[in-house]
C-alpha cells in the first residue's frame, strides 16, 4: 500500500509527533509512505528527516520553505503542489494533519 501524509500544522501542535508514529508505523509493516510538508509544517522537516533513512519519501513544498526561511535539505524534494498531486494520484490513502 502507498500512504500519502499532508502535514500543514506548525510545531505549536502534536501534528509532527502524530505523522512521526504513523510513517514509521506504516513502513514497518511494509507500506510505502511519502509525507508533503506545506504551509508552517515545513518547520517540521528537520526533526522528522531520521525517517529518510527508514525508506519515507519528503517533498517540502518550496514556495512556503522561503516564505518561513527554511532552507533545502538533503533527502527532501523541494517541489510544488504538482509533485503533491503525483503523490495523491499514486497513493492508495491519504491522510492530511493540519
Amino acid at each position: 500500500m502507498k500512504l500519502a501524509i499532508l502535514l500543514t500544522a506548525g510545531p505549536e501542535t502534536e501534528d509532527g509527533h502524530t505523522v512521526d508514529k504513523l510513517a514509521r508505523s506504516a513502513v514497518d509493516m511494509g507500506h510505502e509512505v511519502d509525507i508533503f510538508f506545506m504551509d508552517n509544517g515545513v518547520f517540521y522537516v528537520r526533526n522528522l528527516l531520521p525517517l529518510v533513512g527508514k525508506g519515507v519519501r519528503f517533498t517540502v513544498c518550496a514556495h512556503n520553505a522561503y516564505e518561513r526561511g527554511v532552507d533545502k535539505m538533503e533527502g527532501a524534494l523541494f517541489g510544488g503542489q504538482n509533485d503533491w498531486a503525483e503523490i495523491v494520484s499514486q497513493a492508495d490513502r491519504v491522510v492530511a494533519f493540519g
